[in-house]
């Protein structure tokens, strides 16, 4: 069926496809392909946390000051 959407092609050992073809079952979802999405999408977020959190904490040792001061009108 013609897509607008990008492939991937993926080839896996049989145990990462048993565990797909197993959460597939789990949440219901209409295909193996959905379920590699969602969990490529979670992938994506929780790498962009780890990088935020990274920030955070070379930033811990700068001043810094509350919402309200930020805002406060002069």
């Amino acid at each position: 069926m013609p897509t607008a959407k990008k492939r991937i092609n993926l080839c896996v050992d049989d145990r990462l496809y048993n565990e797909i073809e197993k959460l597939k079952a789990l949440n219901n979802a209409p295909s193996l392909s959905s379920v590699v999405i969602e969990l490529a999408k979670e992938a994506i977020e929780l790498r962009e946390d780890l990088y935020f959190s990274k920030i955070v904490e070379e930033r811990k040792d700068e001043k810094t000051i509350s919402h309200a001061q930020f805002w406060k009108k002069k």
